[in-house]
């Protein structure tokens, strides 16, 4: 999700993977966002990597970076499929979907929810036993929500599965105002990225510059229903970020502060 200066050195330093299947979600063509995507995809190269990059941006990106990569000569040993951003479901993999809304930014910018799909429930191995199923394949596909027949009787995904999961919710605001859109496209993550650029007493810089205030991105979070909250893109004019994190924990006390190298555990979600 966006991509920095220097976002080749951070996959290398944090031992993500260079060849594995991945989406590259740009929110707008601000320099801080992209202006690591080149040096990124050439690492990928160098790296040998094969597999087809998904990459979803503002239809300019890609003008600029067939032009750039063009003047400068650069080839790729793969391919990129460029899918350009609107609103609506944008990608849909096996178990999961990326879903995009429209930001409040000084240019053409996109807020994304990641989302996976539900899930069967709990598959209960004594209930599969008492209905004459063994253990192998078809408890495999019974745990997958599909129907098995054994000895001509057919037995149902929920004879043995118990009340089926939600998945979870990841969002991400890319730089933003806050608006009641907002908070309604990221009804109930378990998890949200919000821009927090400015502290409470420079809230008139955030309306200028078209940003948001950690204690506006606490309050999005709050009436979205939202599990968890990161403070995200902060100003370098402040020196540290615990102003920020006390401000936004007034309003909403699940709430952290984005560092490098930080991680996060979603939890799966109870069965609905």
């Amino acid at each position: 999700m966006d991509c920095g200066e220097g976002a080749q050195g951070r996959f290398v330093k944090f031992g993500l993977g260079l060849n594995k299947d991945m989406l590259v979600l740009i929110t707008h063509l601000h320099g801080d966002h992209v202006n690591g995507l080149l040096g990124l995809l050439q690492t990928m190269s160098m790296s040998q990597r094969i597999r087809t990059l998904t990459m979803v941006a503002p239809q300019a990106l890609f003008d600029w970076l067939k032009v750039t990569m063009r003047v400068l000569h650069i080839g790729l040993s793969f391919q990129v499929l460029m899918v350009p951003v609107k609103p609506g479901v944008v990608f849909r993999g096996r178990d999961f979907r990326i879903r995009a809304a429209r930001a409040d930014h000084s240019i053409e910018a996109w807020s994304y929810v990641f989302e996976e799909l539900p899930r069967p429930g709990v598959f209960d191995p004594k209930k599969a036993l008492a209905l004459g199923i063994p253990e192998g394949r078809k408890w495999s596909s019974l745990q997958r929500g599909r129907s098995v027949v054994v000895k001509g009787t057919k037995t149902l995904p929920g004879q043995v599965l118990g009340r089926p999961r939600s998945g979870r919710k990841i969002g991400y605001s890319g730089d933003t105002r806050p608006t009641k859109a907002l908070a309604k496209f990221f009804a109930r993550v378990d998890l949200l990225i919000f821009d927090s650029t400015f502290a409470a007493r420079d809230a008139d810089k955030a309306v200028e510059r078209k940003h948001s205030t950690a204690v506006e991105a606490a309050r999005v979070a709050k009436e979205a229903g939202a599990r968890e909250l990161v403070l995200t893109h902060f100003s370098a004019r402040y020196r540290s970020t615990r102003q920020l994190l006390r401000e936004a924990k007034g309003v909403f006390e699940e709430t952290v502060a984005a560092k490098d190298g930080l991680v996060l555990e979603v939890p799966q979600r109870d069965a609905t």
